[in-house]
């Protein structure tokens, strides 16, 4: 009944912020899409936007509070839901917050976890597997986050574009970073890690597939300061991440639907999947 409870609290939390993102979306012109931006059916984009990210994140956020006692990513989103009502920001402005608030919290979430866990006040942590299964994927999403910050971040932070600066140099290139790192944990470290913990394949296929156009033709894109920039920073990664999560979802429900992560008599109750193509290896992945 108690999980019951935790369940039904986090989905309420999760709908709350849906209704405040979307609250900010019919008070201001936030769904207002300029027609020179070309994007088909924008409005309509903008608009589930701000219904999925803000709920998956709310949601999210309260398991962690409620669950582990992981309460700091709560306190972020908070403070982004009054940030825009406090500081009078306009349309655009809001927009990116909400795009950019998921990752920010991401890496919240990550520092207080590793902190709680290093000191033994991480309630109900999670099994032994689970734990490497995370780390491997936290390495392969730090892999990722230098490869793009040397070849895309700090080439297009010294690019000089001739627009006005809204921040200083550091303070763009640190949130810049930080934004980064939290898109990798989720686009890279977790396919990663659903792989490692339950042996899915989809996910990291098709992450593997996107990798061999990021290091061909967006990070080179990026670098010099193509337009792309913002439409790949706000809408191709969130998307992305959420299909491949998605679609390992899915494959996880199929395969446990067939028995495939039924404990074993007698096992040792890891659950290590040990079929198919995985990364393994421990902490670095050392072996594919």
């Amino acid at each position: 009944m108690l999980r019951d409870r935790r369940f039904v609290g986090a989905l309420t939390t999760g709908a709350l912020a849906a209704a405040i993102a979307l609250a900010y979306g019919v008070t201001t012109d936030l769904v207002r899409v300029p027609t020179s931006a070309g994007l088909p059916y924008g409005e309509a984009l903008v608009f589930a936007t701000l219904l999925v990210v803000p709920f998956v994140l709310g949601t999210a956020v309260a398991v962690l509070a409620v669950r582990h006692r992981v309460s700091l990513p709560l306190v972020s989103v908070v403070v982004f839901a009054a940030l825009p009502a406090t500081l009078e920001w306009h349309g655009g402005q809001v927009l990116v917050a909400v795009l950019i608030a998921g990752p920010l919290v991401v890496v919240t979430a990550l520092v207080e976890s590793l902190v709680r866990l290093r000191l033994e006040r991480f309630r109900a942590p999670p099994s032994l597997a689970t734990l490497r299964a995370l780390s491997v994927g936290v390495m392969a999403a730090t892999v990722y986050f230098g490869v793009f910050a040397f070849r895309a971040v700090l080439p297009l932070w010294r690019l000089d574009t001739g627009a006005p600066p809204t921040l200083p140099p550091a303070v763009d290139l640190a949130l810049t970073l930080w934004y980064v790192f939290g898109v990798a944990l989720v686009l890279v470290g977790l396919p990663v890690a659903l792989n490692r913990r339950f042996g899915l394949v989809s996910p990291l296929v098709g992450l593997v597939a996107y990798l061999l156009v990021d290091l061909a033709f967006v990070q080179p894109a990026v670098a010099a300061g193509a337009e792309l920039v913002v439409v790949l920073l706000l809408a191709v990664w969130p998307t992305l991440s959420a299909i491949l999560a998605g679609v390992g979802l899915l494959e996880w429900w199929l395969r446990a639907r067939r028995g495939e992560y039924d404990e074993p008599e007698g096992g040792d109750g890891d659950g290590e999947t040990g079929r198919g193509f995985s990364v393994e290896g421990g902490l670095f992945g050392d072996r594919v």
